[in-house]
């Protein structure tokens, strides 16, 4: 059975997709596909929260270029750059606001 993936949301970097039949959620890294249930979505979704804080960024810019994210239960590791870092901010906010959109549209 072919998987049958829906775009969610797009951002510079990436790409999150919905799978009805799977139930399941796809961030795309472009060089990486990963698999994410719907908490471990949410999971992600806490991190780019902790990840936009001023504090966090300002730590970023002025100490450190880049950031270890971990996925799934340490199951898939991503380096991020600074700007990858925003992006992938970008994408969960633009990710939840779409499926906030769609549960509103389908009621």
């Amino acid at each position: 059975m072919p998987l049958i993936m829906e775009l969610v949301f797009s951002s510079k970097y990436y790409t999150s997709y919905q799978s009805s039949v799977e139930r399941c959620f796809y961030i795309d890294f472009g060089h990486k596909s990963v698999k994410v249930s719907f908490c471990q979505l949410l999971s992600l979704r806490y991190k780019a929260k902790q990840m936009s804080s001023y504090e966090y960024l300002d730590q970023l810019l002025n100490h450190n270029d880049t950031v270890l994210l971990s996925l799934c239960d340490k199951q898939h590791m991503i380096l991020l750059d600074t700007l990858m870092v925003l992006d992938f901010i970008d994408l969960m906010k633009g990710t939840f606001a779409m499926l906030e959109l769609n549960a509103v549209l389908t009621s």
